[in-house]
């Protein structure tokens, strides 16, 4: 039988996070299922073209990569996305992975990194074990890319889990939505012996447009608007990818969705 990995990620252009953030995954993922042809598709149109056009570099979207999957007479397909959240990227991929599932003896998709309050609870040690001691004058605040559209309490839920294991110093917050600025901005007011303010992206690849978000030099960004609050402010620019512990976490949930087929239709 025929057996095939394929890593879903809404993809990206910058040759280091690719290479240190969703590399780092792909390569883990790969290592777990040796006996699986591993494939990439990104989902995101903007970066196939922009890897093509610079870089000479051609990456399929999801409906190709599986159309490719098909005709290569493959019987049995893994996918794994690399997802922080169950959101837009997720249901559009539940979307295309439906029609496949017939087209396929054995067809499994894993969950993405946060689906479960196991998974949370992972997640917070995982990103707990890989940080420096914090004293009571300094707080990390992890930052998402959250979302407009519709409420989404994954930031919120975390924030609560790091409070729960006692890291009231670990602060979650989100690029859009909640908890936005203002509502950081009010914790670390509370928290008053707080000087310093580590910052990192909340995001399985460091993109460079969100880091700018999150620590360039625009007066909107989060660095500069804590700074006016008289935070110091040091930025932590690396993606979760970096975090040694992550990968694993990605692997137990592709593990998982191949004892649970087809998975999917579960999430």
């Amino acid at each position: 039988m025929k057996k095939a990995l394929l890593v879903v990620s809404s993809g990206t252009d910058d040759a280091a996070a690719l290479e240190k953030n969703l590399g780092a995954l792909e390569r883990a993922l790969a290592r777990a299922f040796p006996d699986r042809t591993f494939r990439r598709a990104f989902t995101s149109s903007y970066v196939r073209r922009a890897l093509r056009r610079r870089r000479g570099v051609a990456v399929d979207g999801v409906v190709e990569a599986l159309t490719a999957l098909r005709m290569e007479e493959y019987e049995d397909v893994l996918v794994q996305p690399t997802y922080l959240e169950n959101g837009e990227e997720m249901e559009a991929l539940r979307r295309e992975a439906q029609f496949y599932q017939k087209q396929f003896p054995r067809f499994s998709v894993g969950r993405p990194l946060l689906t479960t309050i196991d998974d949370y609870l992972a997640l917070a040690d995982a990103v707990i074990a890989g940080l420096p001691a914090l004293d009571d004058s300094e707080a990390l605040v992890l930052v998402g890319l959250g979302t407009e559209r519709h409420m989404d309490p994954t930031y919120a839920c975390l924030d609560y889990v790091f409070r729960d294991k006692g890291y009231q110093n670990l602060l979650v917050g989100a690029l859009e939505g909640y908890p936005g600025v203002p509502e950081i901005l009010n914790r670390l007011a509370a928290a008053w012996n707080v000087r310093r303010v580590y910052l990192m992206p909340l995001m399985v690849a460091a993109e460079p447009a969100a880091c700018n978000d999150l620590a360039g030099k625009d007066e909107d960004s989060w660095a500069n608007q804590l700074r006016r609050h008289y935070f110091e402010v040091v930025p932590l620019l690396q993606g979760l990818g970096e975090n040694r512990q992550i990968p694993a976490l990605f692997v137990a949930h592709a593990r998982e969705a191949l004892q649970t087929h087809p998975g999917w239709q579960d999430l």
